[in-house]
C-alpha cells in the first residue's frame, strides 16, 4: 500500500490557476508519475490527501466508514453532508455525477452540487480528498485516470454555512420590535 499525504497551502499545491466556468480552479500534481495532474474547482483548498490503495485504506466506502477515514486524514471532527454513488453524466445521483471527457485515460472526472467544506472522491481503487477553509458551493474534478464512482461531502466541526439574508433581516426586525416595546413600556 502506498499512501501520499499532502498537506500544504493551496499555493504550494497549485501548479497554475485556470478559469472553469467562472469558478477559479487549480491544477494539482502530487509528484507521482503514475498519477496525472488534476484540475479542481473551486481552487483555494487548504489541504489535500491522495491514496492509491484506498480500497484498503477506506474499505467498504459506506458514508460512516469514509467519514472515519477522512477524520483520521484531516485530523478534524467532520459531519456527513451527503453524496455517494454518482450517476453517469448528465444524470445526477446522490448529488453528484461522473463523466468521461473522452481521449483515453486521464480525462475522467466528477462533480458534486452540494455545499460543503471537504469533498472526497473515489475513482478506480483510489481516493482523493480536498479540504477548504469554509463551505464551498459545488465541487468539480477533472483529469482522473479512472472513472469516478463516489463523491462524499463533509463539513468540519467549526464550519459555518452562511445564513440567507432573510434570516438576518428577520432578526433585525425582531430586535426593532423588542426595542419599540421597551420604549413604549418606559413611556
Amino acid at each position: 500500500m502506498r499512501f501520499v499525504k499532502s498537506i500544504a497551502a493551496a499555493a504550494a499545491l497549485a501548479v497554475s490557476a485556470l478559469s472553469a466556468g467562472g469558478a477559479a480552479a487549480s491544477v494539482v500534481s502530487f509528484g507521482d508519475p503514475a498519477f496525472p495532474s488534476v484540475t479542481v474547482a473551486p481552487g483555494g483548498f487548504t489541504a489535500a490527501f491522495y491514496s492509491d490503495d484506498a480500497n484498503t485504506d477506506v474499505g467498504n466506502q459506506s458514508p460512516a466508514n469514509v467519514l472515519a477515514v477522512m477524520q483520521a486524514w484531516f485530523g478534524d471532527t467532520l459531519t456527513f453532508v451527503g453524496g455517494g454513488a454518482c450517476g453517469a453524466a448528465p444524470v445526477v445521483a446522490n448529488n453528484c455525477s461522473a463523466f468521461d471527457n473522452g481521449g483515453g485515460n486521464s480525462n475522467k472526472g466528477g462533480a458534486s452540487n452540494l455545499t460543503a467544506q471537504l469533498f472526497a472522491v473515489h475513482f478506480g481503487n483510489r481516493f482523493i480528498a480536498f479540504l477548504y477553509g469554509g463551505p464551498v458551493n459545488g465541487f468539480e474534478i477533472n483529469g482522473l485516470r479512472f472513472g469516478v464512482s463516489n463523491i462524499y461531502a463533509f463539513n468540519g466541526e467549526d464550519s459555518e454555512i452562511p445564513l440567507p439574508g432573510a434570516v438576518w433581516l428577520m432578526g433585525a426586525g425582531l430586535a426593532g420590535l423588542s426595542f419599540a416595546r421597551r420604549r413604549k413600556a418606559a413611556i
